[in-house]
């Protein structure tokens, strides 16, 4: 506080009373309290109201405005999914929503939480761009693989026809499985699904629609003499090898299906 807010010698205090502070009135002028003194003193009051209730409108819009603001920072930092990808995802087809939804909901994929709905319907877009060039599913296959991080060719052959079912029905093509078996002529070859006992020789390249047998399996075995290797490919993937040298000796190729995954694997690597 500066000594300019105390009262000098030569002057008054506001605070004492109008007898003291002024000489008494002279004939023509007004009283100290006069209309003139009144009118100002309302006048000053209006203005005091109406800056506190400036003032009160000020503090209420920017508490307003922190608090939106504080809303929408939240809300952004709540999820890794912003507006903008909610916002492209109103205006997809309902075939890559379809794809969409299927795709998050199936146990088989772990899709992350930072892919967007946009991010899924585009990779399906050119996958059957691709499909409708005349490029085989071995190619969407391969750029499925490529497109998405850690994906095994049979779940990258599961999302690519998941895609060709919602998105472009008409180039799903019907899964296939081939028997392949190749070596020294001769040897007895049988193959075929659970149940069944086809025979072939050897070299032997057969394809088939497939099933959801129990198991495909592949059994060649040698004559005495020479070499033999079995293979089995699911739409061009090879799942199982095997081969054989001299004597009576065998080659046995078998896949089954995983029951929680649902895709074929592996079953004899012998």
């Amino acid at each position: 506080m500066t000594t300019s807010q105390f009262p000098r010698p030569s002057e008054k205090p506001e605070w004492q009373t109008p007898s003291a502070a002024q000489p008494p009135s002279q004939p023509g002028q007004g009283a100290p309290d006069g209309p003139s003194r009144k009118r100002h003193r309302t006048r000053n009051t209006v203005l005091s109201a109406v800056g506190v209730i400036v003032a009160i409108a000020v503090i209420s819009s920017l508490a307003s405005a922190g608090s939106k603001s504080h809303g929408a920072a939240s809300t952004s930092s709540a999820g890794t999914r912003t507006s903008a990808p909610a916002a492209t995802s109103a205006a997809l087809s309902a075939s890559a929503q379809q794809f969409v939804s299927d795709l998050q909901s199936s146990s088989q994929f772990d899709i992350s939480n930072s892919t967007s709905d946009a991010q899924i319907a585009s990779y399906g877009q050119q996958l059957c761009a691709m499909r409708q060039a005349g490029q085989g599913q071995t190619a969407a296959i391969s750029d499925t693989e490529s497109t998405w991080s850690n994906m095994s060719p049979m779940l990258a052959d599961a999302m690519t026809r998941l895609a060709e079912q919602d998105m472009c029905a008409s180039q799903l093509p019907a899964q296939t499985i081939t028997y392949i078996v190749r070596g020294t002529p001769g040897a007895q070859v049988t193959y075929g699904p659970a149940g069944s006992d086809f025979n072939g020789t050897v070299p032997m390249r057969v394809t088939a629609h497939l099933g959801d047998p129990q198991y495909y399996a592949i059994n060649a075995q040698l004559q005495g003499a020479g070499h033999v290797k079995c293979s089995i490919e699911v739409d061009g993937i090879p799942l199982s090898t095997a081969s054989a040298n001299g004597g009576y000796n065998i080659a046995d190729c078998e896949i089954g299906q995983d029951p929680i995954t649902n895709l074929w694997e592996n079953d004899n690597a012998g």
